[in-house]
């Protein structure tokens, strides 16, 4: 009969085969497709660079939404100023959007803005509400795309 060594090897070789077939099957067409990464989607009409002004005294303030987190923590405005928030969410397939609350709860809503799945970027316009500290974030993550808005 088989000693118990040969029935080992044995059982070996077949799984041996196995696994050599799923690799080279994996394999298949490797070469034969380049891989394509994701590009930035073209920014939306006008706005190539930073943003004019559109109404006398219109605070303008730019920010980047990537890797689920805003570059910029806290933003300030002028009281009753027009403010244009252009927000350029470089996330692929990610939503976002930015919205303004008398504190951090979010219970009072003072503004919110559209959300969109990146990358794009969006412009969203609103007046600056009273002299005082408030509170942005971004709806989908609210957790972590949190900042301080502060009105003089």
């Amino acid at each position: 009969m088989f000693k118990t060594w040969q029935i080992f090897v044995f059982s070996l070789i077949p799984l041996a085969l196995v696994f050599a077939g799923v690799i080279i099957g994996s394999m298949d067409g490797i070469d034969a497709e380049r891989e394509v990464f994701p590009t930035q989607a073209p920014q939306a009409e006008g706005s190539g660079g930073p943003p004019t002004p559109s109404a006398p005294g219109e605070t303008v303030i730019q920010l980047v939404a990537e890797n689920q987190l805003f570059d910029q923590r806290a933003l300030t405005a002028a009281t009753g100023a027009p403010v244009l928030v252009q927000l350029d969410n470089r996330d692929v397939s990610v939503q976002h959007n930015f919205s303004l609350y008398t504190d951090r709860t979010g219970a009072q809503l003072i503004f919110m803005g559209d959300i969109e799945i990146g990358p794009i970027v969006s412009n969203y316009s609103f007046d600056a509400p009273a002299p005082g500290a408030y509170f942005f974030r971004c709806d989908v993550h609210p957790d972590t795309m949190t900042g301080s808005f502060t009105v003089r």
